[in-house]
């Protein structure tokens, strides 16, 4: 099922990104990949926290904490054997992946990576990943994390220290910022290091080192849109008065009215055009933002993650659209929603991107085993998502010009759509009630493998199409319809004799 469902995937999927053209804000500058797509994932470095110490302290085993496992053990046993390292990246190549960007827990000799990373995430772990991508064709890029204090060192929250003042901006990310340049820019062990270090244009065409921040909010209630916004060049130039190095931000926005954490949050409306103006802003680059909803219902979220991502594109920012094969923290985090990591959860996403113009794309995350996600093949669920990512990753063709969302994204199908018979027998009628169209309608089992696919041309007359269900044996379905604005959801009964 697993290889046929990539092979359906390839088949089927729609990748659309806006072709890059010379010095394109939010794409890459690094020689090599000049005007290429970001096409990144968050990746944790060092060995797995079995009880092994591999670095300044001996951290905490999680292990128990897992709800994926990966079925190489090559993947667990990264800072054991460079051979381990290689594999690891050259995988993360393979699926068509450009640019890691590995998390960062904090100063060299500090202790939060020990109680806080899912993996052995020391700086010394980062230092190896510098090394094992030598000579291999990808990218890196810090992504700052937030994180607790404990007995030992302070911790690091973004939104509590950003944006600071004029005089002083954000003087504890600015710490953060300068170490990793001192030791990988500035004054490196391995004078190619630099090399490696993602650059991506801004919107003036100048060449940015790249760090990709975490939950992007404040918790200064007096800020405004602008004091916000203005906090990132900010910060940029104090750093570059300080390191002669020009850097820029790719920004996961925390969204405002639901669960995230924040007290000032950034929205597209209000936010967006002072943002738009900063010349560190580099692109939007979200983590998984549905998870804030506090839903499992992978309809809610598709469509919200719809009107999210929507609203933010038309900022004209760069936008980074974010992938994930679902969320299942509920050892680590037992309130958390759980969802995902099935095929409904993956051709909701397939069918989002071909309506959105997006200017990359991030699968989150590669190796997180203590929530769920995870792009490596597992023993919970083969190699489907791996499959799924390379698929979309390395897929350049695109069959139809992207269309548009609605404002009403969320209005019930019933005000919509017609379903009729339910139960049925051998035909299902589906009938708009409004000018959509329906282009694709796709029939899953209770256990959520598609078991019928039909795509129809995106044309007026679509509005009432009859699917032929003589074939499908008898059973309860979800039916996935999509029309030309929207994707509904569906509970059928089949059966084959008389009512």
């Amino acid at each position: 099922m697993t290889r046929l469902f990539s092979i359906l995937g390839f088949l089927l999927l729609w990748t659309p990104m806006l072709p890059a053209q010379d010095h394109n804000w939010g794409y890459m500058a690094n020689e090599g990949f000049e005007n290429d797509t970001i096409k990144s994932t968050v990746f944790f470095t060092g060995n797995w926290r079995n009880g092994v110490q591999f670095y300044d302290y001996n951290p905490l085993d999680n292990r128990s904490l897992y709800t994926l496992h990966p079925d190489d053990a090559r993947h667990l046993g990264w800072s054991e054997s460079q051979a381990n390292r290689d594999f690891a990246v050259e995988e993360i190549i393979e699926a068509g992946i450009n640019l890691i960007n590995f998390s960062y827990w904090g100063l060299p000799g500090s202790d939060n990576w020990a109680y806080w990373s899912p993996m052995q995430s020391s700086t010394q772990s980062h230092s190896e990943l510098f090394d094992a991508t030598l000579d291999k064709d990808i990218l890196i890029a810090p992504f700052i994390e937030s994180f607790a204090s404990t007995n030992q060192y302070e911790g690091f929250v973004f939104m509590d220290d950003f944006p600071g003042t004029t005089e002083d901006p954000a003087p504890q990310f600015i710490v953060l910022i300068e170490d990793l340049i001192e030791r990988y820019l500035v004054n490196p062990t391995n004078p190619r290091w630099p090399e490696k270090w993602a650059k991506v244009y801004d919107q003036d065409g100048n060449e940015r080192y790249l760090f990709s921040i975490i939950h992007v909010a404040s918790n200064n209630a007096e800020i405004t849109d602008n004091v916000f916004s203005a906090g990132f060049d900010l910060v940029a130039d104090k750093v570059y008065e300080n390191t002669g190095i020009r850097i820029g931000f790719a920004l996961d926005i925390l969204p405002p009215d639901n669960f995230a954490p924040g007290i000032f949050k950034a929205t597209p409306t209000a936010t967006g055009a002072f943002l738009s103006q900063q010349k560190s802003v580099l692109a939007i680059q979200c983590f998984i933002p549905e998870i804030w909803e506090g839903e499992s219902d992978e309809q809610l979220l598709i469509n919200w993650k719809a009107e999210f991502a929507k609203a933010w594109i038309n900022t004209g920012i760069p936008f980074i659209h974010d992938l994930s094969s679902g969320y299942d923290a509920h050892i680590v985090f037992p309130s958390s929603p759980i969802y995902g990591n099935n095929e409904l959860w993956r051709h909701l996403q397939d069918s989002l991107l071909k309506q959105l113009n997006v200017n990359g794309m991030a699968f989150n995350a590669w190796n997180g085993y203590t929530e769920g996600f995870a792009a490596v093949p597992t023993l919970q669920h083969g190699d489907t998502t791996y499959y799924w990512i390379c698929n979309i990753l390395k897929g350049d063709f695109c069959e139809q010009e992207p269309s548009s969302f609605s404002s009403n994204q969320k209005t019930e199908y019933r005000n919509i759509l017609e379903i009729y018979p339910n139960p049925a027998r051998d035909f299902l009628q589906i009938h708009s009630e409004t000018e959509e169209t329906v282009e694709s309608v796709v029939l899953y089992s209770s256990c959520l493998e598609a078991v019928s696919v039909n795509r129809f041309k995106n044309t007026s007359g679509n509005n009432s199409i009859i699917i032929d269900l003589r074939h499908v044996p008898e059973g309860i379905y979800f039916i996935s319809i999509e029309t030309s604005t929207s994707i509904f959801i569906e509970k059928i009964i089949l059966f084959h004799g008389p009512f």
